[in-house]
């Protein structure tokens, strides 16, 4: 009985291991993008590129840092700023082609690769962030990891992860089981070594 319980401590062991070694990259996860949220002063401090409406300055699968705490009233005539789509939601990113401060602040925004600009007007309440930085391309991964590749791809990784914590585990017990060399001895084996 002593035995069985044992041996079922052994197997559970190294699923134990690996819940802890996911569960850890889930809360370090989490703290980076708590952590970007509150430096970056918005909800959602990175975007994906979709449109090509912004090139050749932002090209699709870019991956832009939007800065939350650049404040509306503070936006300067040529800012790429991120903002929903008056009466839609849509979330666009476009530069700030022209100022309106009567009879109170709006902006008229137009993307570089578009002719004219855009139809609507943004206020403070559909502004998202200016843009801070880009990262390019990087945001092409989206693309590819898209439903159902993103769920597969989370289940071989967390797969990954037992299969690794399960290998480490009868390694171990291979390391446990042979011999160890006598330890203490009365010096070197080779008489021609100086002792350690």
């Amino acid at each position: 009985m002593a035995e069985e319980i044992k041996e079922r401590e052994k197997q559970r062991k190294p699923v134990v291991r690996a819940l802890i070694n996911i569960g850890i990259v889930l809360v370090a996860m989490l703290g980076i993008w708590v952590g970007f949220t509150i430096v970056f002063g918005t909800t959602t401090p990175f975007f994906v590129v979709s449109s090509g409406s912004m090139e050749p300055v932002l090209w699709v699968g870019d991956i832009i840092v939007v800065n939350g705490n650049a404040h509306f009233q503070e936006l300067h005539t040529g800012d790429i700023i991120v903002f929903n789509e008056p009466g839609i939601g849509r979330v666009i990113v476009h530069r700030v082609h022209t100022i309106m401060d009567d009879p109170y602040r709006r902006i008229e925004t137009k993307g570089d690769n578009n002719y004219a600009p855009d139809d609507w007007r943004v206020t403070s309440k559909d502004y998202i962030g200016r843009v801070l930085f880009i990262i390019p391309k990087v945001g092409l991964l989206t693309t590819i990891l898209t439903p159902p590749t993103n769920y597969i791809l989370i289940v071989v990784i967390i797969a990954a992860v037992f299969i690794l914590e399960l290998r480490s585990q009868k390694t171990e017990e291979k390391q446990q089981q042979q011999p160890q060399p006598e330890q203490g001895g009365a010096g070197p084996t080779n008489p021609d070594e100086p002792p350690v």
